[in-house]
């Protein structure tokens, strides 16, 4: 039986390199299947089921009733400590990184790891579905690399049969060989695939971390994998990657004793747990999909609990991508994580990769084998992103980042303090997501003076309409450092940190003008107080006048969720062609146009103004109107602001026109105006600013709360009677900087008709 891959690679290798292994290893099994070119290599060495070499055919369904709950606790969380991110400002990934990653994926030594495939009997014919895989992209690998990350500075560690080291994949690169290597012969193949996947590059080719060194080892015997341990010890190796097991053993206490309870099993035991205690040991699991458990060294932690914290076992999967980028299934061609689940992560073991068959050949591969030197490049390419973070702690961030949201988790481990990860005793805790590792995770938070955290998942200065973006202008260029769920530190421009509360759209208020006010009256009289003094707030106003039209009092009422309530009153002076109106307005904001509003308790602005308007008839149905409003507020304050000052902030308008234009009794009326804004204010925001030393060097930002460009805007306006108490009224406006936002536009225009009677 064989696999085929569609289209044929057409890079047949001269020789078949077998996967089993005679002498002293018999019990140490690789973990993989080779196909070299479209040639699927048998495997002696497995047991149960169907298979060709490491795939079974006819995979069968879930085990029913997986009980795997460790008899040991969970690994110790992550401790707090001061930590750096690489990548300052990363919330996400750009459009530029995005389009760079897809330009990657797009380019020939990407693309060689894209394969369509699936089973053959012996008469060629297909069994079972066709898969596709793209491991580069659906790990988001091309990101890290899209990001200028290789793995540079760092060394992994390879435990595996022997290695070509005069292969193109490695020329000038760092490759340490800790015993003496066979002669290159059929067992070369495997570990000369699994360390290019790891840190190959070529021409042609491009492995997950191409700028790491290697410590290659073989597994042989105790001794050569003690060596190979003990040099990964001397290395600093970041990950040590184990493409082999011991298939006829499962977990348990009986077969711990077998392999490690003598002399030579127990200085390797050392050394392992010596090396677990710095690095991350990552061993892939069987292949057998018919297995009910795990086998022996990819659960080790579950006999051995105090290797845990240091272990990752690496199953084989082929994702189906959601529309979303994200994993929406996944078929196992490995055994499921099992025992393991709680350290388990899943990854797509099939690649092209390279061979022993010449210095230049390549091989399609398929199996966990080829699983899991992914994941030890990824640790490689996270120790280069966050370069004070402890091997553990990158493991555990590429735990906590596994795609999980394809599965229901059995249970839940506990990967740092408060951050909890479902896991699945099929699926582990999900698949590879470098992109995602590179990324926050879970909830972003900033250090405030005197110990008190804040989340900025949101921004926490939410400033009135009539501050505009004046905030956000003071925070340019400056960054600020916080720490995701696993207490790893990050910074991010501080102007996300501030947002400016919309003001209500300009169709809200022309619509407003037009529906509630007396059109008859408005039409017919001139005030010099006619405009509605709580206009630019979300509450319901309600304004009366007197018979004679010199006194109005309004009143803003709290609705819904803005709890800002006013009373503004105002006199006219005068009965000729001039009119002059005074008025005053006492009101709280609860942060809507004025103060800070926001979510985590903000006492809201409580502000006093006057106002002054005019009103003059010119003769000949002409007349002008000119209104101003000036006053102050105290805005409270907000756990991160300090040193608030009071804030000054006006309004004016002009508007002029003429009645009797085109029919009797009409008006047509031409205005601009500035809206309330904010003229002078200032606070001072404490955070704690990247590239300081500690979390707790806070330094205070001082905002200038005044807008530099202020909203403008410009009307037109027509009313006539259509007949007894039936107005029609039109209105057109245009506004440039709205909100107090420079650059920002808006226009709206209203038509109604009101009946009055």
């Amino acid at each position: 039986m064989t696999l085929a891959q569609l289209p044929p690679l057409g890079r047949a290798n001269s020789d078949d390199e077998k996967t089993a292994h005679a002498g002293p290893m018999s019990r140490r099994m690789v973990r993989s299947c080779l196909l070299l070119g479209c040639v699927a290599v048998l495997s002696a060495c497995k047991s149960g089921g169907l298979s060709i070499g490491s795939i079974v055919i006819d995979t069968p369904s879930p085990q029913p009733g997986y009980n795997y709950a460790s008899p040991y606790p969970a690994p110790a969380p992550v401790n707090p400590s001061v930590l750096t991110a690489t990548f300052n400002g990363l919330q996400s990934f750009s459009p530029a990184i995005v389009a760079a990653a897809d330009s990657l994926l797009a380019s020939s030594k990407y693309l060689l790891q894209q394969s369509t495939w699936y089973a053959t009997n012996a008469s060629g014919g297909q069994i079972g579905p066709t898969y596709y895989s793209y491991p580069l992209k659906d790990s988001g690998v091309a990101y890290a690399h899209a990001l200028g990350l290789t793995g540079a500075g760092q060394t992994v560690s390879v435990v595996d049969t022997q290695i070509n080291p005069n292969h193109e994949v490695f020329a000038g690169k760092s490759i340490t060989i800790s015993d003496t290597l066979l002669p290159a012969g059929a067992t070369a193949t495997h570990g000369t695939a699994v360390s290019s996947i790891i840190a190959g590059q070529s021409g042609t080719f491009i492995g997950v971390a191409p700028g790491a060194s290697l410590q290659f080892g073989s597994f042989t015997s105790d001794q050569t994998t003690t060596t190979a341990t003990l040099a990964a010890i001397a290395s600093n190796a970041v990950a040590q990657n184990n493409s082999w097991g011991f298939d006829s053993l499962d977990i348990s206490a009986s077969s711990y004793d077998a392999i490690f309870n003598n002399t030579s099993g127990q200085a390797y035991l050392g050394t392992l747990r010596t090396y677990a205690n710095q690095g991350v040991v990552v061993f892939a699991v069987s292949n057998d999909t018919n297995r009910t458990h795990a086998s022996l060294m990819e659960a080790l932690p579950y006999v051995d609990s105090g290797l845990e914290a240091g272990w990752i076992a690496v199953a084989n999967a082929t994702p189906t991508m959601g529309a979303n980028g994200k994993v929406a299934s996944v078929a196992m061609q490995s055994s499921s994580c099992l025992e393991a689940a709680r350290w388990c992560i899943l990854a797509d073991g099939a690649w092209t990769g390279a061979t022993s068959a010449s210095n230049s050949s390549y091989g399609f591969m398929i199996g966990s084998s080829f699983a899991a030197p992914q994941v030890s490049g990824a640790l490689a390419l996270l120790a280069e992103a966050f370069p004070t973070l402890t091997p553990h702690q990158l493991r555990v961030r590429l735990l906590a980042a596994a795609d999980n949201k394809f599965f229901t988790p059995d249970a839940t481990v506990e990967l740092a303090t408060g951050f909890n990860k479902g896991y699945s005793y099929q699926y582990g805790v999900g698949f590879l997501n470098v992109g995602a590792a590179l990324l926050p995770i879970g909830a972003s938070q900033m250090s405030l003076p005197g110990g008190v955290k804040q989340n900025i998942d949101k921004p926490i200065v939410v400033s009135g309409a009539a501050f505009g973006d004046a905030v956000a202008r003071s925070l340019t260029n400056v960054e600020v450092s916080f720490t995701d769920a696993l207490d790893t530190g990050f910074s991010k421009p501080a102007q996300t940190l501030a947002a400016t509360a919309a003001p209500l759209p300009l169709a809200s208020q022309i619509l407003a003008r037009s529906l509630t006010a007396d059109l008859t009256d408005r039409r017919t009289n001139l005030y010099a107080n006619d405009a509605n003094p709580f206009a630019d707030y979300g509450g319901q106003s309600y304004a009366v006048r007197d018979p004679a039209g010199l006194m109005q009092a309004a009143v803003l009422m709290p609705t819904g969720s803005d709890g800002s309530y006013g009373l503004n009153l105002a006199k006219t002076l005068g009965d000729g062609p001039t009119k002059v109106a005074l008025g005053l307005k006492l009101a709280h904001d609860q942060g809507s146009v004025m103060g800070f509003g926001g979510t985590d308790g903000q006492s809201g602005a409580d502000l006093v103004s006057v106002q002054l308007g005019l009103a003059q008839d010119l003769g000949q149905s002409g007349f002008l109107t000119m209104g101003a409003e000036f006053g102050l507020a105290s805005l409270g304050t907000q756990a991160a602001l300090s040193n608030v000052s009071a804030a000054g902030f006006n309004s004016v308008s002009v508007s002029f026109g003429n009645r009797e234009v085109f029919a009797r009794g009409d008006k047509l009326a031409f205005g601009v105006s500035m809206p309330i804004a904010v003229t002078s204010g200032h606070a001072d925001l404490v955070i704690p600013v990247s590239g300081r030393s500690s979390r707790e060097a806070f330094s205070p930002v001082n905002l200038d709360l005044s807008p530099a460009d202020r909203q403008v805007d410009m009307s037109i306006s027509y009313q006539r009677p259509l007949a007894p108490g039936l107005e029609l009224a039109v209105e057109l406006v245009h506004a440039e900087n709205y909100g107090n936002r420079a650059g920002q536009r808006d226009t709206a225009g209203a038509l109604a008709l009101k009946f009055e009677f």
